[in-house]
C-alpha cells in the first residue's frame, strides 16, 4: 500500500516537473525571439491562447491544495478545539482556493487572448491594425502586455500559443517590445529556484514560530 502510494507520488512529482519544464522553455525560447536581431516572419495568421501546460500546471495545483486541506482537516480534528477552529478555517479557504484554481482552468483552456490576421490584430471582437498597437511592454511573471496608445489591449503570459509569432509580427511592424526580463533557460530555472528556496525557509520559519508559540 505503501509502495504504491510512493510509486503514484513519484509519478505525480514527475509530472509536475515536466510541465513546469515545458513551460520555462517556451518562455526561455519568447526571450531568445525578443533579443534576436533576426527573429524572421511570423504566419500570416495565428491565435494567441493559454498552452496545454498552463491549464495542467493550474489544475494540478488545485489537485494539491484539496489533497492539502484534507490532510490538515484530518490532523485537526484529532487535537485540541483551538486546532480545529484552525484546521477548519484553513480547510475551508483551501477549498474555495481549489475550486478557484479548478474553475479558472477550465476557462482559460476554452479562452482565445487574441487573433492576429495579416497586418491587424482581434481582441475580443474589437480589430486593431498593427498601426494602432504602440508597444508591446513585459510585466511581472514573465508577462506580456500588448498596448494602443497607453491603454492595455491585451495581457498574456509568453508560455501561450501564439506568443513567439506575436513577437515576430510586432517587429515585422516595427512595434517597440520592450521587456527587461528576457533571461535564457538556465537563468530563469536559477532564479525560479532561488524562489523556492526562500519560500521553504519561509514556511520552516513559520513553523518554527508555531510549535515555539504552542510551547509558551
Amino acid at each position: 500500500m505503501h509502495h504504491a502510494q510512493a510509486a503514484t507520488d513519484k509519478k505525480a512529482m514527475a509530472d509536475s516537473n515536466n510541465i513546469n519544464n515545458r513551460l520555462l522553455e517556451k518562455i526561455s525560447a519568447v526571450n531568445e525571439i525578443i533579443n534576436s536581431s533576426s527573429a524572421g516572419e511570423p504566419p500570416y495568421s495565428f491565435k494567441l491562447r493559454y498552452c496545454d501546460e498552463t491549464v495542467k500546471q493550474t489544475r494540478q495545483i488545485g489537485y494539491c491544495t484539496i489533497a492539502g486541506s484534507a490532510l490538515i482537516l484530518t490532523r485537526s480534528m484529532i487535537r485540541s478545539a483551538s486546532y480545529q477552529t484552525a484546521g477548519l478555517i484553513f480547510a475551508f479557504v483551501a477549498i474555495f482556493f481549489a475550486i478557484y484554481c479548478m474553475v479558472y482552468a477550465s476557462k482559460i483552456e476554452k479562452t482565445e487572448i487574441a487573433e492576429v490576421s495579416g497586418d491587424s490584430i482581434i481582441v475580443k471582437g474589437r480589430t486593431y491594425s498593427y498601426s494602432e498597437i504602440s508597444e508591446i511592454s513585459g510585466v511581472a511573471f514573465n508577462g506580456l502586455k500588448i498596448m494602443s496608445n497607453g491603454t492595455k489591449v491585451a495581457s498574456l503570459n509568453k508560455a501561450c500559443d501564439g506568443c513567439g509569432d506575436l513577437v515576430r509580427w510586432a517587429k515585422l511592424h516595427n512595434i517597440p517590445v520592450n521587456d527587461s526580463n528576457t533571461r535564457d533557460l538556465q537563468s530563469i530555472q536559477k532564479r525560479n529556484s532561488v524562489i523556492v528556496a526562500v519560500m521553504v525557509i519561509l514556511a520552516l520559519v513559520i513553523g518554527f514560530l508555531m510549535a515555539f508559540l504552542k510551547r509558551m
